[in-house]
């Protein structure tokens, strides 16, 4: 057998895991970017809360949208908790999905459309 060929196994063995492992010295790059939130998109508190619920939060749409919002949640029937269950969802009116979460301080409520949100607590009760 030639020397060449002795040789090509090794040599493709050291090229085949020169690749793998790392010194630990360099930091890994992200190569996935996050998409800019639209223009204008940002989170505001909206003053005079609905009864029973905190802050309001919303995103998108002015607050007096956003208090319709949560008025419509305090009133559906089927947007209400259920005994023992800890997490739930509805829809309201204006194409506003709600998806509720039972935690210490009250219900967290969290209502999107595509364009907008609401956020809010409801007091447990």
């Amino acid at each position: 057998m030639s020397p060449a060929r002795l040789l090509l196994p090794v040599l493709a063995a050291t090229l085949l895991t020169a690749g793998c492992g790392s010194s630990g010295k360099q930091a890994p790059t992200a190569t996935a970017t996050t998409p800019a939130a639209p223009p204008g998109a940002s989170a505001r508190a909206c003053s005079g809360t609905f009864v029973g619920t905190g802050e309001v939060r919303v995103t998108g749409v002015s607050c007096d949208a956003g208090r319709g919002v949560v008025s419509a949640w305090v009133y559906k029937r089927a947007c209400t908790s259920q005994v023992g269950v800890s997490r739930f969802s509805c829809s309201v009116h204006g194409g506003y999905r709600c998806l509720g979460a039972a935690t210490e301080r009250g219900i967290a409520v969290s209502c999107a459309r595509p364009g907008s949100s609401v956020a809010f607590i409801a007091k447990h009760g």
